[in-house]
């Protein structure tokens, strides 16, 4: 999880009890500038989260989110400004570092297993509080677009006989050859 933000929003899991609590995380003009400079955007014009926290387990504690921004990237084959809105939901856990040591192998230590199907491993949770800053900014970052295009941009051939003409690579070796 990305520990370096100039987001931050701690919400004390001590005082969580047994039911959910609602959370809405809307990010000021300092802190959306921040942001957009940290990611690189053209311009970050609103940046909100609605969440749910809720008890998980025994030790645990579940995080259920919506974010919402309206964002400006740059395209990436002419720099025009791309605008988009970003409406992306997520769940994370997260239980304390000794509650996930003690959770019992099914494997040998050295081996990895990645199961599709399956939701992520719950983060350790350090202390009694989560700081959901950090997490709103990776969720942010797994939702932006890599590779934003303006409408009607598309890369133009240069007059390189080589790319993409369909001929093998070898054909210019065996022109080569015939010599």
């Amino acid at each position: 999880m990305m520990t370096e933000t100039p987001f931050t929003r701690t919400f004390d899991v001590s005082h969580l009890g047994n039911a959910p609590q609602k959370q809405q995380v809307v990010a000021d003009a300092a802190e959306r500038a921040a942001l957009q400079q940290q990611f690189e955007l053209l311009a970050l014009d609103t940046f909100e989260a609605d969440l749910v926290i809720a008890p998980w387990g025994q030790l645990g504690v579940k995080v259920d989110g919506r974010l919402r921004a309206d964002l400006v990237q740059a395209c990436v084959v002419t720099l025009q400004p791309v605008p988009s809105h970003m409406d992306h939901r997520f769940s994370l856990s997260f239980l304390p570092a000794d509650a996930i040591a003690a959770d019992p192998k099914t494997v040998a230590e050295a081996e990895v297993i990645v199961i599709y199907d399956e939701e992520d491993p719950p983060e350790p949770l350090e202390g009694n509080s989560i700081d959901l800053g950090p997490i709103l900014a990776e969720q942010f970052a797994l939702a932006l677009d890599p590779y934003p295009r303006a409408p009607g941009a598309t890369l133009v051939n240069d007059g390189d006989e080589d790319v993409d003409n369909g001929a093998s690579p070898f054909a210019a070796l065996s022109k080569l050859r015939d010599k």
